[in-house]
C-alpha cells in the first residue's frame, strides 16, 4: 500500500518554542488516519505544514509524493480548518460555487456544489446566507468546500469541535458515510476520541510534539488498552500507596476524579493481589473494571511516555 502523507523529521520551532519535534508520520492510501493528542500537542500546526500554509523549520513533508506546500500537493488535497471562516454574505450555493471555482474545476462547480449540499443534507439551506448558519451546518460546509474539487486526501481539524452532540453526531454520520461512498483517504484530528474509533482504521498519538505511538485500531487497543484498569475504593488514596511499587504494576495513578489508573502486564497477579491488600487493609472494593477503547488506549500510550 502506498503512503499518501509522508514526514520525516517534520520540526517547526516558534522562536524558543518546539511546537513540533521530529515527526516521522505515513498515512496509507485509502485509510482513515486518526491524529489525536491533548490541546497543545501540535496537531493543528502539523496539519498547517502538510497543507503548505506553514513552512516546517526542517524535516520533510511529502503529500502524494509531492513536495508538501507545492501546487501539485495543494491540488490532492481538500482541506477544513479547525475555524473555518467564510464570506457570510453569500448562499451557501454561491459560496460552494465560487470556492469550486477558486480550485479550478470551472464550470462543473454548480452541478458540483449542489451535489454536495444534497448530499450533506444542506439542500434546503443552499439559498440561505452563511451568516445564519448553525454551527453544525457551517461544518458541513466546510467539509463540503473540501471535497468540492473531488481531492484525493482529506485533512479534517476538529471536524466537531464546539458542537452539540447532535451536531457532532451529525458530522460523523457524514464522514462515515463519505468514506464508504466515496473512497478518499482521510486524516482526522480530534480530542473526542470516543468518536473517532466510530470510523477511523489506523491512529498516530502526538503528545509535546512528538509522535508516541501510531497504529492501527486494533493493534492499539490490544497494545495499550488490555492491560489498563481502573479502580474505585473507600481510600483510593491507600490504595494507590499500596500498590504504585509493587513488581506487577508498571504505573499507577490518580486520574482526575481520583480513582486509581494501573497500568500491569500481569493482570491476573495484580487482580489476585489488589483484593487481598484491600481486605486486608479492611477498605470497600467499589469497582474494578478493565479499560477498553481508543480513550483509554490513548491515556496509557501518553503515561507510558512520561
Amino acid at each position: 500500500m502506498n503512503n499518501i502523507i509522508e514526514t520525516k523529521n517534520l520540526t517547526k520551532e516558534f522562536e524558543d518554542v518546539v511546537a513540533v519535534n521530529g515527526v516521522d508520520l505515513e498515512v496509507e492510501e485509502g485509510s482513515i488516519h486518526g491524529f489525536v493528542g491533548p490541546n497543545g500537542a501540535g496537531k493543528t500546526t502539523t496539519m498547517r505544514m502538510l497543507v503548505g500554509t506553514l513552512k516546517p523549520t526542517k524535516g520533510e513533508a511529502y503529500i502524494g509524493g509531492e513536495t508538501a506546500g507545492s501546487l501539485a500537493a495543494k491540488e490532492i488535497i481538500g482541506y477544513s480548518p479547525q475555524f473555518p471562516q467564510f464570506y457570510g454574505s453569500m448562499t451557501g450555493l454561491d459560496y460552494l460555487e465560487y470556492m469550486g471555482r477558486m480550485a479550478g474545476i470551472g464550470s462543473k462547480a454548480e452541478k458540483r456544489a449542489k451535489v454536495l449540499l444534497k448530499w450533506l443534507g444542506l439542500k434546503k439551506y443552499e439559498d440561505k446566507k452563511v451568516g445564519g448558519y448553525s454551527g453544525g451546518m457551517k461544518r458541513k460546509l466546510s467539509l463540503a468546500q473540501a471535497m468540492i474539487h473531488e481531492p484525493e486526501l482529506l485533512i479534517l481539524d476538529e471536524p466537531t469541535a464546539t458542537l452539540d452532540p447532535a451536531g457532532r453526531m451529525s458530522i460523523i454520520e457524514s464522514l462515515e458515510k463519505l468514506t464508504k461512498e466515496k473512497g478518499m483517504t482521510v486524516f482526522v484530528s480530534s480530542h473526542v476520541l470516543t468518536e473517532l474509533e466510530k470510523f477511523i482504521d489506523h491512529v498516530t498519538i502526538l503528545n509535546e510534539g512528538e509522535v508516541v505511538t501510531s497504529n492501527t485500531l486494533d493493534e492499539l487497543a490490544e497494545t495499550y488498552a488490555s492491560e489498563a484498569y481502573l479502580i474505585s475504593t473507600s481510600d483510593n488514596e491507600k490504595v494507590l500507596d499500596l500498590i504504585e511499587d509493587k513488581s506487577f504494576v508498571n504505573r499507577a495513578w490518580l486520574d482526575d476524579d481520583d480513582n486509581v489508573n494501573v497500568l500491569t502486564s500481569e493482570p491476573e497477579e495484580f487482580k489476585s493481589e489488589l483484593v487481598g491488600m484491600i481486605a486486608k487493609k479492611d477498605l470497600r472494593l467499589d469497582s474494578l473494571t478493565r479499560a477498553g477503547g481508543l480513550e483509554d488506549a490513548f491515556i496509557k500510550a501518553i503515561e507510558e511516555k512520561k
